[in-house]
């Protein structure tokens, strides 16, 4: 076996070190490098995804915050116009009202005034009507014609 023959100790340190230098220049000049620029990338983008997300969650939260503080505005708003819509519609219900009220009252005291007159006009003519049949009962009574004595002017 040619490891173990002195003769070529030599030789095989030689290529032993210049091997092992060419390794080990390239492992610390080119493969650690580059190890530890992927390490430091990673640590530059988990960073930055920290800080993203950091202020991603404050501007939920802004923005949750202002949701919150246009959704109360909106309710007071919308309270405001109910009230103010409620307000104008019993006014103009109180006014309809008011018109309706006048509007019956006038029809009420025209139909007493008509009813009065209807009153009078039937017992007027009641008047006339009982002293015809009074005319007639007293003619039947006493067989005499109440032409004149009944004051009517009428003759039945």
């Amino acid at each position: 076996m040619p490891q173990l023959e002195i003769g070529t100790y030599l030789s095989q340190l030689f290529w032993l070190f210049v091997t092992f230098g060419f390794l080990y220049l390239l492992t610390t000049r080119v493969i650690l490098p580059r190890i530890g620029q992927t390490l430091e990338a990673r640590r530059r983008r988990i960073t930055d995804d920290l800080e993203m997300s950091e202020r991603l969650r404050r501007q939920a939260e802004e923005a949750l915050a202002e949701r919150e503080r246009l959704l109360s505005e909106s309710r007071d708003r919308a309270h405001q116009m109910v009230q103010s819509e409620k307000e104008r519609i019993t006014a103009e219900l109180d006014a309809r009202r008011r018109e309706l009220e006048a509007e019956l009252a006038a029809r009420i005291s025209q139909a007493e005034k008509d009813l009065r007159r209807a009153k009078e006009a039937a017992l007027a003519e009641l008047e006339g009507t009982i002293g015809e049949l009074a005319a007639e009962i007293t003619a039947k009574i006493t067989g005499k014609a109440a032409g004149t004595s009944a004051g009517s002017g009428k003759e039945g």
